[in-house]
């Protein structure tokens, strides 16, 4: 091997390249050629593969983690690819299948172009509390590019509205489907959106550590307040928390509003539809236990849960000494363990806030 090569080439079709573009085809030509070498999984009547961030970034030593990001979104959009993991920045993995049946399952039965195949049920049914998404449906999704877990992200909420409003469909998975599909396109358009704005710095600087004095920009406050209508208090609860576990990780990063909008976005998503608002404020029970998606709103958090579930019972006593009502107890033990996981993790207790910080976090009107 000649010493100006030193290491096994990447093989890319010339017509390919001008087919799809040369980033396309070289993206395609290395995961073509890296699967040979990864175990598979069926699934959806594909075969799915798993790469580590940081193997790709030793094999494709030209491309930061972005660069793959967009290549592998573009091979999605153009049909080619299925991608059924977050954010490469985020989520550390690439998750993908390429888009053509696997030789061992069945091929899906054809159905109406951009439309599940038909429920089996003749009239129409209100929609389950544990009603689920079948296998068509997820599949017709990925087919149009959407991850499975963002697709099952939105069965809560989805359950919970048409749930409350009571009405009657002939077909539900139809109604996810279009549902979803609005979710994609607002995330992608956020997604667009952060590319598109410097939201933190001019692109030319280098990425860096967060700093314990760092607050979301303005633009990013307004896309979070405006645009997605969250409440301040609740974002700025948020502050303290997101920076100590980037802190902690140590990661680098010139886009920390764009991945705190993100962090706020999933909190709130799942704040709204899995805690309860009761019409009349109510005193703590002796017996009283959180509901088991506060675990789940805390781990989106970075926190852990049994660190949350070991404090249950001094959450309780707490309360129970103050003789006071509230209409969500659920609400409120979110914001104790954030509390107290900050003040366990801090070196000090006014590292990651200020003055004025504090006083707005006093203001908790959005928990109910």
């Amino acid at each position: 091997m000649s010493s100006l090569i030193p290491e096994p080439s990447l093989v890319i079709s010339p017509n390919l390249a001008a087919t799809i573009g040369l980033e396309e085809a070289t993206l395609l030509s290395y995961l073509s050629a890296v699967k040979e070498h990864l175990p598979s999984q069926q699934k959806q009547g594909f075969s799915w593969y798993q790469l580590q961030a940081a193997s790709i970034a030793k094999q494709l030593p030209f491309w930061q983690p972005e660069d793959i990001q967009r290549v592998s979104e573009s091979l999605r959009d153009k049909g080619v690819l299925l991608v059924g993991s977050a954010p490469l920045s985020e989520s550390g993995e690439l998750l993908f299948a390429f888009n053509e049946a696997c030789a061992s399952s069945p091929k899906p039965r054809p159905s109406p172009a951009n439309q599940p195949a038909p429920e089996n049920n003749k009239r129409a049914n209100r929609i389950s509390p544990a009603w689920q998404p079948d296998r068509t449906v997820l599949q017709l999704l990925a087919q149009r590019g959407v991850p499975d877990n963002f697709a099952t992200e939105q069965v809560v909420e989805f359950v919970h509205y048409w749930h409350e409003r009571g009405e009657a469909r002939h077909a539900w998975g139809n109604k996810f489907v279009n549902h979803v599909l609005r979710e994609w396109r607002q995330f992608e358009q956020t997604q667009n959106q952060h590319k598109n704005m410097d939201l933190d710095q001019d692109a030319d600087r280098q990425p860096d550590l967060i700093s314990e004095s760092w607050r979301p920009s303005s633009d990013a406050m307004e896309i979070l307040e405006n645009h997605a209508e969250i409440p301040r208090s609740f974002i700025l609860e948020a502050v303290p928390e997101f920076i100590l576990y980037w802190r902690e990780t140590g990661d680098r990063s010139t886009t920390w509003n764009a991945r705190f909008i993100n962090h706020i976005k999933r909190q709130w998503s799942r704040f709204q539809h899995t805690i309860e608002n009761d019409i009349d404020p109510k005193p703590i029970s002796a017996d009283w236990r959180p509901n088991p998606d506060v675990f789940d709103i805390l781990a989106l958090a970075r926190i852990d849960t049994q660190f949350a579930r070991d404090r249950v019972k001094e959450f309780i006593v707490y309360w129970q000494d103050r003789n006071e009502v509230r209409p969500s107890w659920n609400s409120t033990f979110i914001h104790y363990i954030k509390q107290q996981w900050l003040q366990a993790h801090s070196k000090g207790s006014h590292s990651t806030r200020d003055t004025s910080l504090s006083h707005e976090l006093s203001d908790r009107s959005w928990a109910g």
